[in-house]
């Protein structure tokens, strides 16, 4: 299955989350390694370093020269094509508040200019991934967390508890078309592994 630019692997309907657990229920253990961004995520977040500021607490460093990796290393899977890491402060991310939650999200939200304006896409979407082209779930925090360990499990899919993540990653006609992919595979419909 293809939607838009994106292969769709079929992990994405035959996992899913324990009740309770999920992006809903985020421990934010993924943030303690960092994140990656485009470099045109970097230059916006740059441009608002004063907003950012104001949004962190003192376990966080304000100097804004030490928030990113200074090696880009090149990834299609980034609309530039170049990413970069955000660096590690106090053992997590340094956007990552004491409370466990992200800077950048509560600046923007606070600001005015939307909960993920200067988020970068990757923090988003996780446990959602595109890699190679292939839209899937990240397996990074498997067995480690329970809001980012699947279980094999038909009642409640990848596809329907991360409907935020997916949606944002393949708009809102997209996520329809995944649902309706979900609905043909459970009438006995198998979707070809991608391989």
């Amino acid at each position: 299955m293809r939607i838009g630019k994106y292969k769709i692997d079929p992990i994405l309907f035959e996992k899913g989350f324990s009740k309770g657990c999920g992006p809903l229920a985020c421990e934010s253990t993924c943030c303690s390694v960092g994140v990656f961004a485009d470099v045109n995520e970097k230059e916006l977040i740059l441009s608002h370093k004063e907003t950012v500021k104001k949004y962190m607490d003192e376990t966080q460093t304000t100097d804004d020269s030490t928030w990113f990796d200074s090696e880009v290393f090149d990834d299609n899977d980034y609309p530039s094509g170049k990413a970069v890491g955000t660096e590690v402060f106090n053992d997590k991310c340094v956007f990552l508040n004491k409370s466990g939650m992200c800077s950048l999200q509560i600046a923007g939200a606070s600001e005015g200019m939307g909960r993920w304006a200067l988020k970068p896409f990757y923090c988003i979407a996780f446990p959602i991934t595109v890699d190679e082209g292939v839209l899937t779930f990240d397996d990074f925090q498997q067995g480690k967390t329970q809001c980012c360990s699947s279980i094999d499990t038909k009642e409640t899919t990848l596809v329907e508890s991360c409907k935020d993540e997916l949606e944002l990653i393949l708009g809102y006609e997209g996520y329809k078309e995944l649902l309706g992919g979900k609905r043909e595979s459970h009438a006995g419909r198998t979707l070809v592994p991608l391989g």
